[in-house]
């Protein structure tokens, strides 16, 4: 990651997947040995964290999340964890494994991730709700077809 990276930059950037769930075991005993200093954000919510959670908050959150996660997910891959840096991440995309969309996203708007937890204080990303759509004069082709 670069020095003067922002969280939007990181958050549209390249991000690698956690494909096993020995990776995921891995990274999450990584950031329990550094429970300090990260920020959550949580997009079932709106607002945006203004500080780090308390580093007993963040294992409290882990150990949660992570009982959600395999609850939701009892396949022998992980597939739903994205992040910059695997051994030492600024930022991780985490999915809710059921509610990823499709993977291509053809036509929609991508979904958002479940959690983001960062080094970086989160910024309200576009994405984080889909943008106003166009009216066009004639509407849909659905719309046009039936007189709508």
């Amino acid at each position: 990651m670069a020095a003067a990276a922002s969280f939007e930059a990181l958050y549209r950037g390249h991000l690698k997947g956690l494909l096993q769930w020995r990776q995921f075991d891995e990274l999450w005993a990584r950031l329990r040995a550094r429970p300090e200093g990260w920020f959550v954000r949580d997009f079932s919510r709106r607002d945006i964290p203004g500080e780090p959670l308390p580093a007993e908050e963040f294992l409290a959150f882990l150990d949660e999340t992570e009982a959600f996660l395999r609850r939701r997910h009892r396949e022998d891959y992980c597939g739903f964890i994205y992040l910059d840096d695997i051994e030492n991440p600024s930022l991780i995309k985490v999915f809710d494994p059921r509610k990823m969309g499709t993977s291509c996203s053809c036509g929609t708007e991508p979904v958002p991730p479940r959690w983001t937890i960062s080094r970086l204080k989160p910024e309200l990303a576009a994405d984080t709700a889909p943008p106003p759509r166009e009216k066009t004069r004639g509407g849909g082709f659905l719309a046009r077809l039936f007189g709508g």
